[in-house]
């Protein structure tokens, strides 16, 4: 039964992510503020233009998000922190129908089912502004596992089992798409910002990221129809099924183990692109500057800023492998004595019982993975001093069924900022309908935060995690060693922006 739950969630459309081994969503705590340096360019590549700071060095940022709709662990059973200890073993119970432990509890509702994991690294960086120019280069590992609009008795009977009785004898029919995906990849990025109009009380700037980027594992399934019933715990009868299946994995197709021939897999490109308009709290000034420490930071009452971001993707077309089945029906008896030793002997069954061949769904060696692709709007509101309010909004959208997709999310976020600290608390809706408050606190360059303060205290059923920490260098305009001041001082351009 095991084995063929894992086959089966493989075929249904949710495969084994599940079992992936790789693990807050936007890092808000790190890419919204003034002093956001290289990380901000991921929400609105237009943003580091206006920048404290004129030079930023990222050494290391590291952001965890998982966040579901259908498993959850009791409030009063678990801990965070056994997440992250070795040999800590996780409350179970008894599953109502069979004889298996389970970590996770399921959600008793007919909703659709979303899963969203994400893994950002982002690894050596630098952001220099010279005028009315920005420049940065970023580096980059990132995975994201992503599962939309799942049928809730399809993600049922994959977790529990075709012997979850109370779904057996139903006939079943999702006519909607849903999909699932993973993706992960590394990225090497150059950007480039330009205040193009800088006049009296407004400026206006855009900015473009482009990124080469290089794939070591993609997934995709998509079901556009599923019919079936599911009579007993060992039959499965699919009137018909309408889906496509692509992967470039590395393991091994034919037997069990890794595939260690090559490490990347696919290559590919991808694009932000993005303009901020900045109503100055002061007349803008001239940047008269001769050396770099001395160029003058222009005040603000308000900027508004939009941006497309991970518009790209990676093309696929080593080690990959790509099926289709088209409007098909199988019937498929024992089903729970089926067992496979290697992916290419479960698709060769699957493509035998719904077209009598086992090579019959096979399309093809190569195919695109589209990343993550988003609309970016950030509203930051300089209240008075040191205090700020952003809101910002994030919507996902999929440019391919080939592609993983990002969870939308709206968020206001009050801000306190200065050179040696920061913080932020995030009040956010996710995908429009969970309320979320977080907290982000920065020490100089050291940043820590989440954007799920409530995981820390077990105030609800836990059904994900978001956690992230960003360590960077920078040096704020204005800020030259004794003697070398040749433009405006920091005093200088505060007395130019003191009007409001």
């Amino acid at each position: 039964m095991k084995c063929f739950r894992v086959g089966f969630w493989f075929f249904i459309l949710v495969g084994s992510l599940t079992g992936d081994p790789i693990y807050s969503q936007e890092m808000f705590g790190t890419t919204l503020g003034n002093y956001s340096g290289v990380n901000g360019i991921q929400l609105n590549p237009s943003s580091m233009a206006g920048s404290k700071a004129y030079l930023d060095i990222n050494l290391l940022a590291l952001d965890v998000f998982v966040q579901n709709n259908f498993l959850y662990m009791d409030k009063n059973e678990y801990r965070l922190t056994n997440f992250f200890k070795s040999g800590v073993k996780l409350p179970s119970h008894m599953e109502q129908y069979g004889n298996e432990l389970r970590n996770f509890y399921i959600y008793n509702n007919k909703n659709v089912r979303d899963l969203s994991i994400q893994l950002r690294i982002n690894g050596p960086g630098a952001m220099l502004i010279y005028g009315n120019q920005a420049f940065a280069i970023s580096t980059g590992v990132r995975s994201v596992i992503s599962i939309k609009n799942l049928p809730y008795e399809i993600a049922n009977f994959a977790y529990l089992g075709l012997n979850y009785v109370p779904q057996q004898n139903i006939n079943y029919k999702d006519n909607h798409p849903f999909k699932a995906g993973e993706l992960t990849w590394a990225e090497v990025g150059i950007s480039y910002a330009y205040t193009f109009h800088a006049r009296n009380l407004e400026k206006i700037t855009a900015g473009i990221t482009i990124r080469r980027l290089f794939g070591y594992s993609g997934f995709y399934v998509k079901g556009n129809k599923a019919d079936y019933i599911v009579p007993n715990d060992s039959t499965i009868s699919v009137h018909n099924f309408n889906g496509q299946i692509g992967y470039s994995l590395p393991v091994d197709y034919d037997k069990n183990g890794g595939w260690n021939d090559k490490l990347i897999t696919g290559h590919g490109f991808s694009g932000d692109i993005g303009i901020t308009y900045t109503r100055l709290s002061g007349i803008y000034s001239e940047d008269d500057f001769t050396t770099l420490c001395s160029q003058q930071y222009n005040d603000y009452l308000y900027r508004l800023g939009v941006a497309l971001i991970d518009i790209g993707a990676i093309q696929f077309n080593t080690h990959a492998e790509k099926y289709s089945f088209d409007n098909k029906s199988s019937y498929w008896d024992n089903v729970n004595m089926f067992h496979y030793s290697s992916i290419h002997q479960l698709m060769d069954t699957v493509s035998y019982k719904f077209y009598g061949d086992n090579k019959a769904s096979y399309r093809g060696n190569s195919f695109y993975m589209w990343l993550p692709s988003a609309l970016s709007i950030q509203f930051d509101y300089h209240y008075s001093r040191n205090w700020y309010v952003n809101a910002s909004l994030i919507y996902g959208f999929d440019l391919s069924s080939a592609s993983v997709s990002r969870p939308s999310e709206i968020a206001i976020t009050p801000r306190y900022e200065s050179r040696g600290f920061e913080a932020n608390l995030p009040v956010s809706f996710y995908d429009w309908n969970k309320l979320r408050i977080g907290l982000s606190l920065r020490y100089y360059y050291l940043t820590i935060g989440t954007e799920k303060l409530g995981q820390f205290f077990r105030i609800s059923n836990f059904t994900g995690l978001d956690l992230y920490v960003a360590l960077h260098f920078f040096i704020d305009k204005g800020d030259c060693p004794k003697g070398k001041q040749k433009g405006c001082s920091e005093i200088d351009y505060r007395i130019k922006s003191s009007y409001r």
